[in-house]
């Protein structure tokens, strides 16, 4: 039952981040210097294990201006709220997951669209601690 609680939850977080717009998002490019990106590759049981975990910490996920992506088995899944291209998941997987990873992997990309760090587990901990050394995430806070 909490498994379900914490998905309607999740369902009900993820389109307040961004004002739908009218293009696709095709890639990164636009979420340039307004959001962070957690990009992860994870195959199940794992990628349902993600999803929750990004699903119960959206109130500190929305204070690092977070959007992230979960590209599962032949799925993609995120908390941006505008429309997706239909191939944005091949396009990530090329140009973040390739070689396709064999077991999950995990990337942290700032909004200078630089990749901060590479894991092989969602540690969304260890993340926002990262996150929250960034000289940009500093300026935020002190704002």
């Amino acid at each position: 039952m909490k498994s379900l609680a914490v998905f309607l939850l999740c369902l009900m977080a993820t389109n307040n981040h961004i004002k739908a717009a009218e293009e696709k998002l095709a890639g990164l490019d636009s979420l340039r210097w307004n959001y962070r990106v957690v990009l992860v590759f994870a195959r199940e049981p794992l990628a349902s294990n993600a999803l929750s975990n990004l699903c119960e910490l959206v109130t500190e996920i929305e204070e690092r201006d977070i959007i992230w992506f979960l590209l599962g088995n032949d799925t993609l899944q995120t908390n941006y709220d505008g429309p997706l291209d239909e191939k944005l998941r091949e396009i990530m997987l090329e140009n973040y997951f390739t070689p396709k990873p064999s077991a999950t992997a995990v990337l942290l990309i700032g909004k200078d669209g630089q990749v901060k760090s590479r894991s092989s587990d969602l540690d969304l901990e260890a993340t926002f601690g990262l996150i929250d050394q960034m000289p940009m995430r500093r300026q935020e806070i002190r704002r």
